[in-house]
């Protein structure tokens, strides 16, 4: 249930649902038309906050390209070059405004400086946070594009730094999120912020000083959930490439039935073993608000998917 303590002023009466787009979901041009569909379709009941990850299989990438640069930092500007070509194509196959297009180009000459930045420090004495600052480039730059395709679509957007919300201790590569101040700042950042939908670069945290961290793969369900538990949201819904979750693999069993609803308590387990594909703590904050999750196909946004509820809300 939402949080009785959360934001409350006429600004924020209308529930908060947090979307969370995967990489699956975000990675063709078709994928980002249809998050962008689906984000103006929420705005008809609800105040959604956005949080996506990096394209599909740009992290990957990016470990890669850490490592390399780890023991040869004069293969930061191929990997830049690669990663930076790989979203001015999706940005190319997706927004059609020149003057959108211009403004992206101009978000990801920003963010590809500061990835090969990284790249470079990966063989420096600070080679943990420069690959984190290199893991979170994908995320950095997926934010601005599907900023602009919202634009493009009439709907008003901002896009956030995730250092400046959530807080997390120093252990690069698996931060772990600090509550207390987590939860003050979002809930600052959320009773002031403009009117438009906010895009948060999930997996992305930082430190006390604001050093870039990462939350561990899979990293962007558990910024989506730890959002959703701070703001007292209706519901997290965790958009991606499949229907829902099915009683077993339906790629490799004929009898495998989709599950209208499962309870927490059978969710965590599947969590914890990764039968879910999410990082082990994505429940945690919300079975600990009793927020409610929803997992949905961002190619079928018809489907009703999955729902995972407290046990109570199974009758």
């Amino acid at each position: 249930m939402p949080d009785p303590s959360a934001p409350t002023s006429e600004h924020t009466a209308r529930p908060v649902r947090v979307l969370k787009f995967g990489g699956t979901s975000v990675g063709t041009a078709e994928g980002v038309r249809n998050a962008v569909r689906i984000v103006c379709a929420a705005t008809e009941a609800c105040r959604p906050v956005v949080v996506v990850s990096a394209a599909a299989g740009v992290t990957n990438d990016l470990v890669r390209a850490a490592e390399e640069a780890q023991a040869d930092p004069a293969t930061a500007e191929a990997w830049t070059r690669r990663v930076g070509q790989c979203y001015r194509t999706l940005a190319a196959n997706t927004l059609t405004d020149e003057e959108l297009r211009a403004r992206y180009a101009t978000a990801l000459q920003a963010e590809l400086s500061e990835l090969r930045r990284a790249l470079r420090e990966r063989a420096g004495p600070n080679a943990a946070a420069a690959r984190d600052a290199v893991l979170a480039a994908g995320e950095r730059l997926m934010v601005p594009l599907l900023a602009a395709a919202l634009d493009a679509h009439g709907q008003v957007s901002q896009s956030v730094d995730a250092t400046a919300l959530l807080c997390t201790d120093a252990a690069h590569g698996d931060a772990t999120v600090q509550w207390a101040p987590t939860r003050r700042r979002v809930r600052d950042w959320h009773r002031s912020r403009a009117d438009g939908v906010p895009i948060v670069p999930g997996f992305v945290g930082g430190t006390a000083d604001g050093v870039t961290t990462t939350l561990g793969r899979g990293g962007s369900d558990l910024s989506a959930a730890v959002l959703a538990r701070a703001l007292g949201a209706e519901r997290m819904e965790r958009w991606t490439d499949v229907d829902g979750l099915y009683t077993r693999d339906p790629d490799e069993h004929d009898d495998a039935r989709p599950l209208e609803r499962i309870d927490f308590d059978q969710a965590r387990t599947w969590t914890k073993t990764g039968r879910l594909g999410m990082h082990p703590c994505t429940l945690d904050p919300l079975i600990d608000a009793g927020i409610p999750l929803r997992v949905r196909c961002t190619h079928r946004p018809e489907v009703p998917g999955t729902r995972i509820v407290p046990a109570p809300m199974l009758a």
